[in-house]
C-alpha cells in the first residue's frame, strides 16, 4: 500500500488519513500499535506537523485511534469491538447485499447545502494570499470567533466574548484540549451512555466515567464531578431537557460545584418548538462548558467544532494555548467566517429545516400508508429521524438485520433509547437525510417484506 502525495484530488491531510485508514482496516496495522509521533511522521513524509496532527485527529475523531498522554497514538479495537457492531445493520460490512436504501446514514441530502455559494466564499479566502502564509491562530481565527460570539448571543442566548471562544476541527479535539484543564475533577457522568467517543477520551485522561442514571440511584453526582449532556437530544430519539429539569441541573451542579459539560448538538433543528435556552445562558456563562459544531449544519466533510469556555476555565487555558496547534483549516474559517456575517448561516439552517420536516412527514405517510396497523411512526423532535414502532414479535436488532440482508440500513433502538410511553413494541428509528422521497414508496416495501415476508 503507497502513500501517493501527488493525487490532485485530495487534501495532504486526507491522504494522510485514507493510509493510515487502510493500513488499520485491511489488518495490516493492528490494535495496539504505536503510529509514528506527529513529528517523526511529518520528517518522513516532508509535511507540517499540522498536516499531520490534523489527519490523526480526524482517525481519532473516528475511533480508528486513541491518544495516550505523554505515550502517543495508537490503532484501537473499533474493527472488533461490541459498540461499533451495534451500529451496523447486520454482520460485517463486507456481508449481504449492498446497502441500497441507508436510513441509518447521518449524511445529510445533498439538496440541503448551496455547494455553488460555499465554493465562492472558498474561493474568496483563497485569495488572501498573505494571510494564507502562515499557521491558523490556535484558538481560532479572531474574526470567526467575533462572527460564532454574535451567532451564539442571538440565537442560543449564551454569555461570552470572542476570547471565551475556541475553534477545533470537531468536538473529540476540543475534549482533548479539555480534559488536561479539569483533571482535577476525578468523575465524569454521561446522561447519553452510547456517547462512546466522548466518554472515551474522559477515559483515556483517566477520569472514572459513569452514566447519570446510575449515579442518581446512588445518591447523585459527586461533588466536584463532570457532567456531560446533549440537552437538546438527551436520547437518539431527540427528547429535549425540560427547563425545569435544566434548572435543577443548574442549582445542583452550582451546590456540588459540578462543571456542566453542555453539547448543544442539533439544537437549531427544533421543527416544532422553539429551541430552549442553553444551560449555559441559564448560568450566565459560569460553571458550563459549551460545545457546538457546524458539520451538521453545514456539511459533515466541514470538520468545525467550538469551545466556549467559563470564566474559571480562561486563564487556565491561556496558559497552556502556546501548546495545542490549531486542527481546523484556516482556508476554512476564514470562508466562514464571512458566510456567517453575511446571513447564509440563517438562510441555510431555515432551507434544512424545511427541506427536512417535509422528508421526515413524507417518510410518515409513506410509513403508514404501506405497513397500515402493523407500524406507528413518530416525528421526532430534532434531526432527521423518523422513529417507527413495529408490531412484531420480532426485536429491533432483528429487524435491522433482516432489512440489511434486504439492502436496507435502518437502526435499531434499545428500549432505554426509545421511552415513547409504555408499548412493548420493538421500535427501529429512519433518517430521512440521505434517501430521496421518490424512492420512499420502493425501500419501505422492501422493508415490509423483510418484516413480513
Amino acid at each position: 500500500m503507497k502513500l501517493d502525495l501527488n493525487d490532485p484530488g485530495l487534501n495532504l491531510y486526507l491522504r494522510v488519513y485514507n493510509y493510515y485508514k487502510d493500513l488499520i482496516c485491511s489488518g495490516k496495522m493492528q490494535p495496539g500499535t504505536r503510529l509514528p509521533s506527529i513529528r517523526k511522521c511529518a520528517m518522513q513524509l516532508q509535511l507540517s506537523r499540522t498536516t499531520v496532527e490534523t489527519a490523526y485527529m480526524l482517525l481519532a475523531a473516528e475511533g480508528y485511534i486513541l491518544s495516550r498522554p505523554q505515550s502517543g497514538y495508537y490503532v484501537t479495537e473499533i474493527l472488533n469491538s461490541g459498540p461499533r457492531e451495534a451500529w451496523k445493520p447486520g454482520g460485517k460490512e463486507t456481508d449481504g447485499p449492498k446497502i441500497r436504501y441507508d436510513f441509518a446514514s447521518s449524511n445529510v441530502d445533498r439538496d440541503s447545502f448551496q455547494f455553488d455559494l460555499w465554493r465562492r466564499y472558498i474561493k474568496s479566502s483563497l485569495r488572501q494570499d498573505e494571510r494564507l502564509l502562515s499557521y491558523g491562530e490556535p484558538q481560532g481565527e479572531r474574526e470567526l470567533r467575533e462572527a460564532i460570539c454574535s451567532y451564539l448571543g442571538r440565537h442560543r442566548g449564551v454569555v461570552c466574548t470572542p476570547e471565551h471562544i475556541v475553534v477545533g476541527a470537531g468536538v473529540q479535539s476540543l475534549l482533548h484540549i479539555l480534559c488536561p484543564m479539569v483533571r482535577d475533577r476525578k468523575n465524569a457522568y454521561f446522561y447519553n451512555p452510547g456517547f462512546r467517543q466522548g466518554r472515551t477520551i474522559f477515559e483515556d485522561f483517566e477520569f472514572r466515567t459513569g452514566g447519570m442514571r446510575s449515579a442518581r440511584e446512588a445518591g447523585g453526582p459527586d461533588s466536584g464531578s463532570i457532567c456531560y449532556l446533549t440537552p437538546s437530544q438527551m436520547t437518539v430519539w431527540g427528547e429535549v431537557m425540560h427547563i425545569t429539569e435544566r434548572m435543577d441541573l443548574l442549582k445542583e451542579a452550582f451546590e456540588k460545584d459540578i462543571l456542566i459539560i453542555e453539547d448543544d448538538y442539533n439544537s437549531e433543528f427544533r421543527y416544532y418548538n422553539r429551541p430552549t435556552p442553553s444551560l449555559q445562558g441559564l448560568a450566565g456563562g459560569r460553571g458550563v462548558v459549551y460545545l457546538g459544531t457546524f458539520s451538521r449544519l453545514l456539511l459533515p466533510s466541514i470538520r468545525m467544532s467550538f469551545m466556549v469556555l467559563p470564566p474559571e476555565l480562561l486563564p487556565v487555558y491561556r496558559e497552556r494555548s502556546h501548546y495545542y496547534n490549531q486542527t481546523s483549516s484556516k482556508t476554512e474559517q476564514i470562508a466562514l467566517c464571512q458566510f456567517i456575517r453575511d446571513g447564509h448561516l440563517e438562510s441555510q439552517i431555515r432551507k434544512a429545516r424545511k427541506l427536512y420536516t417535509a422528508k421526515a412527514k413524507k417518510l410518515c405517510e409513506d410509513i403508514g400508508r404501506i405497513f397500515g396497523d402493523r407500524a406507528v411512526p413518530h416525528l421526532g423532535e430534532a434531526g432527521f429521524l423518523v422513529l417507527a414502532e413495529i408490531r412484531t414479535e420480532l426485536t429491533s436488532e432483528e429487524i435491522a438485520r433482516k432489512a440489511a440482508h434486504a439492502g436496507i440500513a435502518v437502526r435499531a433502538v434499545v428500549p432505554e433509547e426509545g421511552k415513547r410511553g409504555e408499548s412493548m413494541n420493538p421500535r427501529i428509528l429512519l433518517s430521512c437525510a440521505t434517501v430521496g422521497t421518490e424512492h420512499y414508496e420502493e425501500a419501505l416495501t422492501e422493508l415490509y417484506d423483510s418484516i413480513f415476508g
